[in-house]
């Protein structure tokens, strides 16, 4: 089923590497020309009502400094501030914000996304110390013992910090903690009429949430992303599990295959986007290491339905855009090496620079953050180029 508000056509605009790159310094020179070193970035009206200087990873300006900086190292932006300066207020603002302001008992959550964990992380990108290393253990470690919820606030996130930490530090505490966190989150799945899944504890609510943020596909990330850590039983054990809860959830139709937000219910899932719907169930499981035909059958019916529902009416960026619904494709490239999906990324990149600049018209402004706005955006037209899939957070950091 899909929802026509929800959608929009294509532009008819042919694939430009130079409009894409222009896209990009625009992008980047605009975050750079707008940023305070006191309050950061201005908030965004789309932004479900986050106010002015938002420090988060997710929404504020830790995912906007990684991106600039990120952007920088790949070669898609000439643009190198230094923004060494800011990391200290960035870090206390993050901290005060996360006790004062998470849902109860968040607060003693290592949260990757919007806890001072993501902010260590980029610290220690930009200005490593052993003490930020020692803060982002703290924080990863905490997960261990509470529960599990998901990638934005728990266990999964602090596994993928675990996995960057080692690639910056090469010390061996990373792997021992990822290690009895995998144990932990393999232990905790529950046995379910649509397969093996994890009960999320969610604001104030239990559910079995499915996506990439949210849900299994959430919490199957690290694993994937850390698979050599695996034990071989284990290994085997995501192999089966992944392809038949896909398998149980999905929602098949003459369109191609979507899943709902949680598992699967009566009514048809309405959302297909990044966070809730196909695309992140495609961009997550497309990275598997493991294959048959009827899970590569499964994700090929999954790109098919994103490409069928077109672009998203909601912006151009990650979460719930245009620029997340992409990488799904971008992903089908990667992994089965054929062009058409390499095209169909490229004409959604040339609709979201479209909606990036009308937003911003409408607006006066840039929309600062990584996750729901502009940056976040810079990326995927950048890997629309290279037609190498880094999707921010998970596949890089």
């Amino acid at each position: 089923m899909i929802t026509l508000g929800r959608h929009r056509a294509l532009v008819q605009d042919a694939w430009s590497e130079l409009a894409v790159r222009t896209a990009i310094a625009d992008i980047v020179a605009d975050a750079v020309a707008d940023f305070d070193p006191e309050a950061f970035w201005p908030g965004h009206p789309g932004d479900d009502g986050v106010g002015d200087g938002n420090p988060s990873f997710y929404f504020g300006a830790a995912g906007v400094i990684w991106a600039l900086d990120y952007l920088r190292r790949v070669g898609a932006s000439l643009v190198a501030q230094d923004f060494r300066p800011v990391l200290p207020k960035l870090l206390e603002l993050t901290t005060a914000r996360f006790e004062s302001n998470a849902p109860a008992g968040y607060a003693k959550h290592g949260s990757l996304l919007f806890g001072d964990m993501g902010a260590a992380l980029l610290a220690m990108r930009l200005d490593p110390t052993p003490a930020l290393a020692d803060l982002v253990y703290l924080r990863a470690e905490a997960n261990s013992g509470l529960p599990i919820r998901e990638l934005m606030w728990g266990m999964p996130g602090s596994m993928l910090a675990a996995i960057q930490m080692t690639e910056m530090t090469r010390e061996p505490r990373w792997r021992g903690l990822f290690e009895l966190q995998a144990a932990r989150l393999l232990d905790d799945l529950e046995e379910t009429s649509q397969g093996l899944l994890w009960t999320q504890d969610l604001y104030g609510a239990k559910d079995r949430w499915l996506g990439p943020v949210h849900g299994f596909a959430g919490n199957i990330i690290p694993l994937l992303r850390g698979w050599d850590w695996l034990t071989p039983a284990q290994q085997a054990q995501v192999a089966d599990i992944v392809p038949k809860t896909l398998a149980a959830n999905a929602w098949p139709s003459e369109l191609g295959t979507n899943w709902g937000a949680r598992s699967k219910r009566g009514t048809p899932p309405t959302l297909c986007q990044h966070c809730h719907g196909a695309p992140g169930m495609v961009t997550t499981f497309a990275d598997a290491p493991f294959a048959t035909p009827d899970f590569d059958g499964l994700l090929l019916d999954g790109g098919r339905f994103t490409w069928a529902a077109r672009p998203l009416t909601k912006g151009s960026n990650l979460c719930h855009g245009t620029g997340g619904n992409g990488y799904a494709f971008l992903k089908l490239y990667r992994r089965t090496s054929d062009p058409v999906w390499l095209d169909r990324a490229r004409q959604f990149a040339m609709t979201a620079i479209v909606q990036y600049r009308g937003t911003k018209a409408a607006v006066g402004r840039g929309r600062y953050s990584l996750w729901t706005g502009d940056v976040g955006l810079a990326i995927y037209l950048w890997d629309c180029i290279t037609g190498e899939p880094r999707f921010p957070t998970i596949d890089v950091f």
